[in-house]
């Protein structure tokens, strides 16, 4: 279970504008009782230099060898343009061995639920993203107003 939203630099006190979305995918994880893992839901800012290049929003959900029964490590990755991929991972978790796009989520925003699905496929069995998924996360026009005022607010 994520503790309380971060607070966020100066700019956004509030925490990371897509906390939203990563409690529903940690708690649909939960509900699934899928092994406890890293999750990390920031804010990679762009280089102050780089004007026409946007900041990336992300979320990175990990679990190392020790709780995936498998040969290695799991990670999901999002962020607010491109949506999940995955991973499969060493028995280190910078060793990456594997790596696409999670196409059967089909949403930027796919519905927690869909996402956990996924992440119990790959945790529990090394079992490869697979299936259709289309379903949208319910709250995600909210999270996506929050991430354009956050945008704004940066100066994009």
């Amino acid at each position: 279970m994520l503790l309380d939203p971060p607070g966020w630099h100066r700019l956004w006190p509030h925490g990371v504008p897509h906390w939203p979305y990563a409690s529903a995918v940690d708690q649909a994880l939960t509900d699934r009782g899928i092994p406890p893992g890293i999750v990390r839901a920031d804010v990679a800012l762009r280089p102050y230099y780089e004007k026409d290049r946007r900041d990336t929003i992300y979320m990175i959900l990990t679990w190392d060898v020790s709780r995936t029964g498998a040969r290695g490590g799991a990670r999901l990755s999002w962020d607010d343009e491109t949506g999940w991929s995955y991973a499969q991972l060493g028995t280190d978790t910078h060793e990456v061995l594997f790596e696409a796009t999670v196409d059967p989520l089909h949403r930027v925003f796919a519905a927690p639920g869909d996402v956990a699905g996924i992440a119990e496929g790959l945790v529990r069995h090394w079992r490869t993203p697979q299936g259709e998924y289309g379903a949208e996360w319910e709250r995600a026009s909210e999270v996506r107003k929050s991430i354009d005022a956050f945008h704004q607010l940066r100066g994009l």
